[in-house]
């Protein structure tokens, strides 16, 4: 053993040389489905922690570049909302000096659709909130894009859910930009007619409808709709407006129903957590 490590020492360039080569020469020898194996289990072995390596290193930069967009977001949207609140209470002073109903919002209760009814006159969905939720006939029914109906029947448990594709729910609603108003009638899967345009009006592809708060039942300035045509009519006296819904009417799975009135000064959009979490981030920043 002593002379071996002895010899070794002394040639240890040659010794390597020639163990190579002997492994070289054993590798040749043996069939090439072998040789592929034991080339992959090599490369496997030691290729496998520096690609792992890499991986981290591309991981961690992507997740670092999330959380800075992601950070930049939060405090865009909390200064936006600062901003927003100092608006909404110059508008309330205006309202109040010239002796304007105080305004309100409403709250909304989320609610699952788990039934559905389609046909050529009425279009209906069936949700799992009711009565014992504080649900009530008439109240509207929202979704993340704007008004898709109102409740029609309330039971303990559930409710019907009337929406705007149903020949008899139009709706009142006004141009955005030019303030004209009109009424949305229902004709086709999400495509409706604004109805009562004079031709002198300005309405124009491009507009987007709320609703304008008329009956008291559906509150103002809610979406409602895209204008996607508006030409004269026939007899030139009026205007053929078409729109399309803000919402996909007939791929609906869940909604929000709006029910009590809350006072502006009242409502909570953000809870204790929210505003802690968005003033840690603002304070984070500042630091780096």
């Amino acid at each position: 053993m002593q002379l071996f490590e002895a010899v070794f020492h002394r040639h240890r360039d040659r010794t390597v040389l020639v163990a190579l080569c002997a492994v070289s020469l054993a590798l040749l020898a043996l069939p090439e489905p072998v040789q592929l194996n034991i080339a992959r289990g090599v490369l496997d072995r030691f290729m496998s922690p520096i690609e792992r390596a890499m991986t981290f290193v591309r991981d961690y930069s992507d997740y670092r570049a999330e959380n800075e967009r992601l950070r930049r977001m939060v405090a865009t949207l909390n200064l936006e909302r600062v901003r927003l609140m100092q608006f909404r209470e110059e508008r309330e002073r205006l309202r109040r000096l010239a002796e304007f109903k105080e305004e309100q919002t409403r709250k909304l209760v989320p609610a699952e659709v788990i039934g559905r009814d389609f046909d050529r006159i009425q279009t209906t969905l069936v949700i799992d909130k009711g009565a014992n939720e504080g649900l009530d006939e008439r109240m509207p029914v929202f979704s993340y894009g704007g008004l898709v109906g109102s409740l029609v029947s309330v039971f303990p448990h559930s409710a019907w859910v009337q929406l705007l594709c149903s020949k008899n729910h139009p709706v009142s609603c006004v141009d955005k930009r030019s303030r004209v108003i009109g009424v949305l009638e229902w004709r086709h899967r999400n495509l409706f007619e604004v109805k009562h345009i004079n031709a002198l009006e300005d309405v124009a592809t491009g507009d987007t409808l709320l609703t304008s708060g008329f009956g008291g039942v559906i509150p103002k300035g809610y979406p409602l709709a895209i204008v996607t045509r508006a030409t004269k009519s026939a007899d030139g006296l009026s205007l053929r407006v078409d729109a399309r819904s803000t919402v996909d009417l007939l791929s609906l799975e869940e909604v929000f129903v709006m029910t009590d009135e809350i006072p502006w000064d009242k409502s909570l959009f953000y809870d204790h957590a929210d505003t802690v979490l968005m003033r840690d981030v603002l304070l984070h920043r500042k630091r780096r």
